[in-house]
Protein backbone atom coordinates (compact mmCIF):
# COMPACT_ATOMS: atom_id res chain seq x y z
CA UNK A 1 0.00 0.00 0.00
CA UNK A 2 1.33 3.66 -0.45
CA UNK A 3 1.77 4.17 3.95
CA UNK A 4 3.56 1.21 3.61
CA UNK A 5 5.63 2.32 1.05
CA UNK A 6 5.87 5.81 3.09
CA UNK A 7 6.90 4.60 5.96
CA UNK A 8 9.75 2.53 4.15
CA UNK A 9 10.85 5.43 2.56
CA UNK A 10 10.81 7.08 5.79
CA UNK A 11 12.95 4.63 7.71
CA UNK A 12 15.50 4.55 4.59
CA UNK A 13 15.85 7.94 4.82
CA UNK A 14 16.36 8.03 8.35
CA UNK A 15 18.94 5.12 8.20
CA UNK A 16 20.56 7.32 5.56
CA UNK A 17 21.04 10.38 7.33
CA UNK A 18 22.15 8.39 10.59
CA UNK A 19 24.72 7.00 8.87
CA UNK A 20 25.77 10.08 6.88
CA UNK A 21 25.77 11.18 10.61
CA UNK A 22 28.04 9.18 12.07
CA UNK A 23 30.77 9.43 8.85
CA UNK A 24 30.82 13.31 10.44
CA UNK A 25 31.49 12.46 13.92
CA UNK A 26 33.93 9.64 13.23
CA UNK A 27 35.64 12.34 11.25
CA UNK A 28 35.67 15.17 14.14
CA UNK A 29 37.20 12.25 16.14
CA UNK A 30 39.71 11.64 13.65
CA UNK A 31 38.56 7.75 13.37
CA UNK A 32 38.84 7.67 9.60
CA UNK A 33 38.87 3.70 9.07
CA UNK A 34 35.37 3.77 10.71
CA UNK A 35 34.54 7.34 8.90
CA UNK A 36 35.54 4.84 5.52
CA UNK A 37 33.49 1.92 6.42
CA UNK A 38 30.28 4.01 7.43
CA UNK A 39 30.71 6.21 4.46
CA UNK A 40 30.76 2.74 1.92
CA UNK A 41 27.56 1.51 4.36
CA UNK A 42 25.67 4.62 3.85
CA UNK A 43 26.16 4.82 0.06
CA UNK A 44 24.75 0.56 -0.40
CA UNK A 45 22.14 1.76 1.63
CA UNK A 46 21.31 4.69 -0.35
CA UNK A 47 21.72 2.76 -3.46
CA UNK A 48 19.11 0.52 -1.99
CA UNK A 49 17.16 3.21 -1.31
CA UNK A 50 17.40 5.34 -4.47
CA UNK A 51 13.61 3.87 -6.24
CA UNK A 52 11.65 3.78 -2.86
CA UNK A 53 13.21 7.58 -2.69
CA UNK A 54 12.83 9.21 -6.04
CA UNK A 55 9.24 7.78 -5.88
CA UNK A 56 8.19 9.31 -2.10
CA UNK A 57 11.03 12.46 -1.41
CA UNK A 58 10.59 15.70 -2.76
CA UNK A 59 13.33 17.39 -4.07
CA UNK A 60 13.29 21.32 -3.05
CA UNK A 61 17.30 21.84 -3.10
CA UNK A 62 16.62 24.53 -6.08
CA UNK A 63 16.78 28.22 -4.40
CA UNK A 64 17.51 26.91 -1.07
CA UNK A 65 21.08 27.42 0.31
CA UNK A 66 19.80 24.27 3.49
CA UNK A 67 23.51 22.63 3.56
CA UNK A 68 25.12 25.98 4.04
CA UNK A 69 22.27 26.56 7.00
CA UNK A 70 23.98 23.37 8.08
CA UNK A 71 27.77 24.24 7.69
CA UNK A 72 27.33 27.49 9.74
CA UNK A 73 25.40 25.86 12.82
CA UNK A 74 28.45 23.89 12.82
CA UNK A 75 30.47 26.93 12.88
CA UNK A 76 33.33 24.78 12.43
CA UNK A 77 36.16 27.53 11.24
CA UNK A 78 38.99 26.04 11.99
CA UNK A 79 42.42 25.32 9.84
CA UNK A 80 44.95 22.17 10.20
CA UNK A 81 47.89 24.96 10.54
CA UNK A 82 50.76 21.71 10.50
CA UNK A 83 49.45 21.19 6.51
CA UNK A 84 50.70 23.32 4.23
CA UNK A 85 47.15 23.03 2.45
CA UNK A 86 44.26 24.05 3.90
CA UNK A 87 41.07 20.90 3.60
CA UNK A 88 37.75 21.75 5.29
CA UNK A 89 37.63 18.50 6.62
CA UNK A 90 34.57 18.64 9.04
CA UNK A 91 31.49 16.42 7.93
CA UNK A 92 27.97 17.61 7.43
CA UNK A 93 25.82 16.84 10.40
CA UNK A 94 21.96 16.90 8.77
CA UNK A 95 18.91 17.37 11.17
CA UNK A 96 17.26 13.81 11.03
CA UNK A 97 13.92 15.71 9.75
CA UNK A 98 15.57 16.48 6.30
CA UNK A 99 13.25 15.07 3.77
CA UNK A 100 14.86 16.87 0.51
CA UNK A 101 16.29 13.43 -1.25
CA UNK A 102 19.02 15.67 -3.29
CA UNK A 103 20.45 17.48 -0.39
CA UNK A 104 20.50 13.94 1.81
CA UNK A 105 21.94 12.75 -1.30
CA UNK A 106 24.75 15.19 -2.07
CA UNK A 107 25.61 15.69 1.82
CA UNK A 108 26.57 11.86 2.32
CA UNK A 109 28.56 12.29 -0.99
CA UNK A 110 30.78 14.91 0.71
CA UNK A 111 31.17 13.40 3.62
CA UNK A 112 32.34 9.74 1.84
CA UNK A 113 34.42 12.16 -0.39
CA UNK A 114 35.94 13.44 2.84
CA UNK A 115 36.76 10.05 4.38
CA UNK A 116 38.33 8.95 1.70
CA UNK A 117 40.54 12.24 1.10
CA UNK A 118 41.43 12.49 5.18
CA UNK A 119 41.96 8.53 5.00
CA UNK A 120 44.53 8.75 2.47
CA UNK A 121 46.11 11.63 4.60
CA UNK A 122 46.63 10.47 7.75
CA UNK A 123 46.30 6.56 6.90
CA UNK A 124 48.82 4.10 6.28
CA UNK A 125 46.78 1.76 4.20
CA UNK A 126 47.87 -0.82 1.51
CA UNK A 127 45.57 1.30 -0.72
CA UNK A 128 47.82 3.58 -2.60
CA UNK A 129 46.73 7.19 -1.77
CA UNK A 130 46.04 7.79 -5.54
CA UNK A 131 43.35 5.82 -5.15
CA UNK A 132 41.52 6.78 -2.28
CA UNK A 133 41.98 10.42 -3.35
CA UNK A 134 40.49 9.82 -6.98
CA UNK A 135 37.85 8.26 -5.26
CA UNK A 136 37.43 11.59 -3.20
CA UNK A 137 37.59 13.30 -6.22
CA UNK A 138 34.74 11.94 -8.27
CA UNK A 139 32.62 10.92 -5.62
CA UNK A 140 32.91 14.93 -4.68
CA UNK A 141 32.44 16.21 -8.29
CA UNK A 142 28.83 13.99 -8.16
CA UNK A 143 27.99 16.15 -5.20
CA UNK A 144 29.07 19.48 -7.00
CA UNK A 145 26.88 18.50 -10.07
CA UNK A 146 23.95 17.31 -7.71
CA UNK A 147 23.89 20.62 -5.85
CA UNK A 148 24.07 22.69 -8.81
CA UNK A 149 20.61 24.47 -8.56
CA UNK A 150 21.19 25.50 -5.05
CA UNK A 151 22.32 28.48 -3.73
CA UNK A 152 25.10 26.39 -1.24
CA UNK A 153 27.93 28.48 -2.28
CA UNK A 154 29.94 27.53 1.37
CA UNK A 155 29.11 23.92 0.45
CA UNK A 156 30.71 24.54 -3.36
CA UNK A 157 33.94 26.41 -1.87
CA UNK A 158 34.39 23.01 0.47
CA UNK A 159 34.47 20.76 -2.74
CA UNK A 160 36.13 23.06 -4.84
CA UNK A 161 38.44 23.78 -2.47
CA UNK A 162 39.34 19.86 -1.73
CA UNK A 163 39.36 18.58 -5.08
CA UNK A 164 41.97 21.59 -5.62
CA UNK A 165 43.86 20.39 -2.78
CA UNK A 166 43.48 16.62 -4.11
CA UNK A 167 44.94 17.76 -7.48
CA UNK A 168 47.59 19.51 -6.25
CA UNK A 169 48.67 16.62 -4.33
CA UNK A 170 48.40 14.42 -7.33
CA UNK A 171 51.03 16.72 -9.24
CA UNK A 172 48.23 18.50 -11.40
CA UNK A 173 48.59 21.83 -10.93
CA UNK A 174 47.47 23.18 -13.79
CA UNK A 175 43.99 21.38 -12.77
CA UNK A 176 44.68 22.48 -9.00
CA UNK A 177 44.70 26.30 -10.67
CA UNK A 178 41.45 25.80 -12.29
CA UNK A 179 39.72 24.64 -9.27
CA UNK A 180 41.28 27.91 -7.12
CA UNK A 181 40.61 29.91 -10.21
CA UNK A 182 36.49 29.21 -9.53
CA UNK A 183 36.44 29.38 -6.37
CA UNK A 184 37.67 32.82 -6.50
CA UNK A 185 35.23 34.19 -8.97
CA UNK A 186 32.77 32.41 -6.27
CA UNK A 187 34.21 34.15 -3.91
CA UNK A 188 33.85 37.22 -5.18
CA UNK A 189 30.38 36.69 -5.65
CA UNK A 190 29.58 35.30 -2.12
CA UNK A 191 31.40 38.66 -0.92
CA UNK A 192 29.11 41.26 -3.51
CA UNK A 193 26.21 40.04 -2.31
CA UNK A 194 27.32 40.88 1.33
CA UNK A 195 27.87 37.32 3.17
CA UNK A 196 31.21 39.28 4.80
CA UNK A 197 29.78 38.07 8.05
CA UNK A 198 30.95 34.13 7.53
CA UNK A 199 34.24 35.82 5.71
CA UNK A 200 35.80 33.74 9.03
CA UNK A 201 34.59 30.25 7.73
CA UNK A 202 35.78 30.84 4.32
CA UNK A 203 39.89 31.93 5.68
CA UNK A 204 41.43 28.78 5.01
CA UNK A 205 39.98 28.74 1.58
CA UNK A 206 41.05 32.34 0.79
CA UNK A 207 44.60 31.17 1.79
CA UNK A 208 44.57 28.61 -0.77
CA UNK A 209 43.33 30.74 -3.28
CA UNK A 210 46.19 33.30 -2.70
CA UNK A 211 48.43 30.34 -2.42
CA UNK A 212 48.04 28.95 -6.04
CA UNK A 213 47.77 32.07 -7.55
Amino acid sequence: SHHAKFNRANMSIKRVIQLSNQVASFLETRCFNKALLSSCTAMEVLQHSQHILAEQVPSLIAGNDFIDQCILHQDKSSSDQIMDEFIYEHGIVLPMNTIDATVITVVLLFNCALSHQLAARHCNYGTPTKVLLETAESLYQIAYNGEDQGLNTIFKFAILNNVGVIHKTLGRGEAAKTCFGRMMTLMMFYIDTGNSEHLQLVQGFWNNVLGNE
